[in-house]
């Protein structure tokens, strides 16, 4: 078989050959077929999650998908506290008592309503996640793991020190959990 592909190619050795390089227009015929699409969704998977799915506690059913932070976390969070500026300075709890949740409440409220996005919670100081952080937001991105963003800064601060409002976004965590309400 090589023999003949060499044969071939040496018998073609000085042969010129032309090309037509002009384009031309192609012709149809007098009647246009009609074309018809019917196009049937036959996806049965239950597990789909889709942009209308109301349960959005859960994360997404792939344990290997990790959910980026949401971009507007931040700006969220920066205007719930230049709306609530009292709320942000007294949003010690060992100060004001259980009044200064307030703050951190309306953070994740806010971050909740803004895209229908029920991941945002607050981050469980322990395993059995007795206790929440009293300054953190926690996002639920996967199965196995949270996003945990600082958003109030010098939280309980010291004479002469003010609150203010942070995003300080910490190392995505495998450890610690989530919960929907604070403890």
């Amino acid at each position: 078989m090589n023999r003949l592909l060499l044969l071939a190619v040496i018998g073609c050795v000085g042969c010129e050959q032309t090309f037509n390089l002009t384009p031309t227009s192609p012709t149809a015929p007098n009647d246009t077929p009609s074309i018809n699409i019917n196009n049937t969704n036959i996806n049965v998977n239950g597990g789909d999650r889709s942009d209308t799915d109301n349960d959005d506690t859960a994360p997404p059913n792939d344990s290997n998908i990790v959910l980026p932070l949401p971009a507007y976390g931040e700006t969220v969070t920066r205007n719930v506290a230049t709306h609530n500026p009292t709320l942000l300075a007294n949003s010690c709890q060992d100060k004001f008592g259980e009044q200064a949740w307030q703050f951190l409440d309306r953070v994740v409220a806010e971050l909740k309503s803004h895209s229908g996005d029920t991941r945002w919670g607050y981050l469980c100081k322990d395993t059995t996640c007795t206790k929440t952080s009293r300054d953190v937001v926690a996002y639920r991105a996967s199965n196995t793991g949270i996003w945990i963003v600082d958003v109030i800064g010098n939280h309980c601060p010291l004479s002469g020190e003010i609150t203010e409002v942070r995003w300080g976004v910490l190392p995505f965590e495998t450890v610690r959990g989530w919960s929907a309400i604070h403890k």
